[in-house]
């Protein structure tokens, strides 16, 4: 599971160690926090339905705050990203293209009734993905790992 900061699509591997750099100083001296799923949506939220996720409620401004910390490091270090507003979620399923017409409603009326138990985890790091597109769903492979600061009440 995780909560996508920054998308950068194709990026050279040579500048690995520039967004490795980026993610260690945007971390640096953030304390681990927990997170809580507390609510399911969609994207878009009306029509066809592409994406499937869990909301953030608990932990959501320290994820937007470590976000904005990612964002501005890669853009110190020219990197390019997906700069559209960050909207901190677990995505849960993506819906194909060619769904139809009645599988799309009762995926979207079952989103809509989706009750959520009680859903906590840690965020005790950043890690940049490398994530390689399939027919079977996409394939992540962690390239760097920066670590959140462990402090009083973790």
């Amino acid at each position: 599971m995780h909560v996508t900061l920054a998308f950068l699509g194709e990026t050279p591997d040579d500048r690995l160690p520039d967004v490795t750099a980026a993610v260690e100083t945007a971390a640096r001296g953030v304390t681990a926090f927990d997170v809580e799923l507390d609510r399911s949506g969609r994207f878009p939220p009306t029509g066809r339905p592409r994406v499937v996720w869990l909301g953030i409620g608990a932990g959501a401004p320290n994820l937007m705050a470590l976000g904005e910390r990612v964002r501005a490091e890669l853009g110190r270090r020219t990197i390019g990203f997906d700069n559209k507003p960050l909207r901190a979620h677990v995505t849960i399923g993506r819906v194909r293209e060619d769904v139809d017409v009645v599988d799309a409603r009762a995926i979207a009326a079952s989103v809509e009734a989706m009750r959520l138990p009680h859903l906590r985890f840690r965020a005790d790091s950043v890690v940049v993905f490398e994530s390689r597109l399939s027919p079977r769903g996409p394939k992540y492979t962690p390239r760097a790992t920066a670590s959140l600061r462990v402090g009083a009440g973790s």
